[in-house]
């Protein structure tokens, strides 16, 4: 089979040169967002809010904590 009297070797050649092309263009991007946008250490909360394990609060204290600030 043919596609525009090219074999499927050379259409499969052709994907995996463009293949190539696009792995350097997003690695070349990528270190043009590395100079671009510098990236900050996080502070001390932050990196805590990250790493520790949400609390999970239950639907009577939601209530409460909605009603006490409809309140204020």
């Amino acid at each position: 089979m043919t596609l525009n009297n090219m074999t499927m070797d050379e259409v499969l050649e052709i994907l995996g040169e463009i293949r190539d092309e696009l792995r350097e263009l997003r690695l070349l991007y990528r270190e043009l967002v590395d100079r671009l946008i510098p990236v900050e250490e996080l502070e001390v909360d932050e990196r805590r809010a990250i790493e520790e394990e949400d609390e999970v609060v239950g639907e009577e204290d939601l209530l409460r904590a909605l009603r006490e600030a409809d309140q204020d």
